[in-house]
């Protein structure tokens, strides 16, 4: 295979888009290229916040399911099996 065929991506350079025009970070003075830092790092910790809240309401949508069907009865068969068990010996 050729080289000529070969695609090789360069990296892409961190940018900001400010009034429509991308700016790339390094462009920006000291002062703007620490404030970009501190909005990756927030915009990073938004979406690990994100992710923990969809995983706590997958958690308290489980144990509240789980706690209207031990109420409805529908209890997991080790409980009913212990349930069961008692009613027999008296």
């Amino acid at each position: 295979m050729p080289d000529e065929d070969i695609m090789l991506e360069e990296p892409t350079k961190p940018f900001i888009t400010i009034d429509d025009v991308q700016v790339f970070v390094e462009d920006l003075p000291e002062e703007g290229q620490q404030i970009f830092g501190r909005l990756q790092r927030l915009n990073q910790k938004k979406a690990n916040v994100t992710l923990d809240l969809e995983e706590l309401q997958a958690g308290i949508n489980f144990f509240s399911n789980r706690i209207v069907a031990i109420y409805n009865g529908e209890g997991s068969p080790s409980e009913e099996t212990k349930l069961d068990d008692s009613t027999e010996d008296s």
